[in-house]
């Protein structure tokens, strides 16, 4: 590992184009950027050498960790045997394999057909495409809306854009694909209806009913949603919403879209969310740590009944296609890492380890006046900050995020700090994440909400964290399978 060279700045200067990232703030403050160049499980090192715990899996990918020689291997070994197939004419023999795997581990049904694309937003985009080409096979032309929530996220091809809920990365691209509609998201901690009940009330659910309603049920194509929505902050699902979501579609022949291109391949406790919370949809949307960003793949996964609705003669195909979607190597690729995670039990692996950080989470910060709320399912985890904890205010400070997360940064963890919603700490590192590991991401972003604290004036200039630093008593009857 070696500083880039001054060539290297400049082409980074002058030839570069991060994404969501102002480029101009390299070259108009000097700021020297981060080159990761090396991970091993859970940890990565930039161009000088500094560790960090990649808290982020890359971005809600790498869940069987880095450095795995058995993915490279594949991929080595199918690219050697035959570097591309085209999906327009040919399956080749990976795809076929990982379709196979597919139907056996997600709740579409094992005879559900995979449609391989090249990322997330494709598959979002490819899923919007079937659900309404679906209605008008059955007959209903004028489906053509679709319902999502608020807040989230589903990518940005165009499609795609129109159905996400955050407004700031929709405005300047319109038009947009007509017909989004977006209702609020379940969101326990803010919502309005449930801040006075002991527990959920139902009317988040009633909201996306009263919305197809009043568009008029045959207006409309697909229901889209995370089933444990990331962008916000990690917001489950009350008991019984996913179950009166697919009543929904099913009373008014509604397509159920399932989103699981972040929840999916162990990151909440088991194979997919809905798998955890026991729901069929119509299409499930898969990316990222499918192949564990190994390689670039996402695929739409259909039920067999909307499937075969494409499967009877020639004016019955799918008139839809990519040139990488499904390549063999990233096929390869997705089988290792399903097959790593299978073998070493990683999405039990997730359940775990998640519930002791939630734990540790909890005994470090609950008394911080500056956290509101700590919540998590599997290795998905976020601490939403506030300006006062009795209130609930929002902590409105331009810029702070970014300080907070130069703060995280600075003390060796790589994670998210964002304000989509409300401002929030997320945490979703490699499911193979060690116990040691856990205890440090605790510890660092205690420390780093700490110092938020002192730099707001709510917390005293020097505060023991001499408490924070250790795991509670109470999360030792976990560790036997963590370790």
């Amino acid at each position: 590992m070696s500083p880039l060279s001054q060539s290297q700045q400049q082409m980074l200067a002058d030839n570069v184009w991060l994404h969501f990232f102002q480029m101009g703030h390299l070259s108009s403050t000097g700021a020297r950027p981060t080159v990761l160049t090396r991970g091993i499980g859970s940890r990565v090192w930039d161009q000088d050498g500094n560790e960090y715990i990649d808290a982020l899996a890359g971005l809600f990918a790498v869940n069987v960790g880095y450095g795995r020689q058995e993915i490279a291997d594949a991929i080595a070994a199918q690219l050697q045997r035959i570097a591309f197939v085209s999906p327009f004419s040919f399956p080749s023999l990976p795809m076929i394999d990982l379709a196979g795997k597919l139907a056996q581990i997600t709740t579409t049904g094992p005879q559900s057909r995979s449609f391989f694309v090249n990322s997330g937003s494709e598959a979002v985009e490819t899923a919007l495409k079937i659900a309404k080409s679906y209605q008008r096979r059955q007959g209903f032309h004028e489906r053509t809306k679709v319902i999502a929530r608020r807040g989230s996220y589903h990518g940005t091809t165009m499609g795609a854009l129109s159905v996400n809920g955050v407004t700031e990365i929709r405005n300047g691209f319109g038009p947009l694909v007509a017909g989004a509609r977006h209702v609020p998201a379940r969101y326990r901690y803010r919502c309005p209806h449930c801040a006075l009940c002991d527990q959920c009330q139902g009317a988040c659910a009633d909201e996306m009913e009263q919305m197809v309603e009043f568009e008029n049920p045959e207006t409309i194509a697909a229901i889209i949603l995370e089933p444990v929505q990331n962008s916000g902050g990690v917001l489950s699902p009350p008991p019984g919403y996913l179950q009166r979501v697919r009543e929904i579609c099913d009373a008014y022949g509604i397509v159920f879209i399932a989103d699981e291109v972040i929840c999916g391949f162990g990151r909440v406790g088991g194979w997919f969310a809905t798998t955890e919370f026991a729901i069929q949809p119509d299409i499930i949307t898969v990316a990222k740590a499918i192949t564990s960003g190994y390689a670039p793949l996402g695929a739409a996964i259909v039920r067999k009944s909307i499937a075969d609705t494409f499967s009877g003669d020639e004016n019955d195909k799918f008139m839809h296609g990519s040139t990488f979607g499904g390549h063999p190597a990233s096929c390869a690729a997705a089988l290792a890492s399903i097959a790593i995670i299978e073998r070493e039990q990683l999405h039990e692996r997730s359940r775990v380890m998640g519930d002791y950080m939630l734990r540790e989470l909890h005994a470090a910060l609950d008394d911080h006046p500056n956290v509101g709320d700590i919540r998590g399912m599997g290795l998905m985890m976020a601490v939403e900050l506030v300006r006062d904890r009795a209130t609930r205010e929002s902590l409105a400070e331009q810029k702070l995020m970014g300080w907070l997360s130069d703060q995280l940064k600075q003390r060796g963890l790589i994670c998210r700090a964002d304000d989509r919603l409300e401002p929030v700490i997320q945490l979703t590192p490699p499911l193979v994440i060690s116990r040691e590991e856990a205890d440090k991401v605790i510890a660092i972003v205690a420390d780093a909400v700490y110092a938020l604290g002192r730099k707001l004036g709510t917390v005293p200039v020097l505060h023991p964290l001499n408490q924070i630093l250790q795991p509670s008593p109470a999360a030792a009857a976990d560790l036997e399978f963590i370790a």
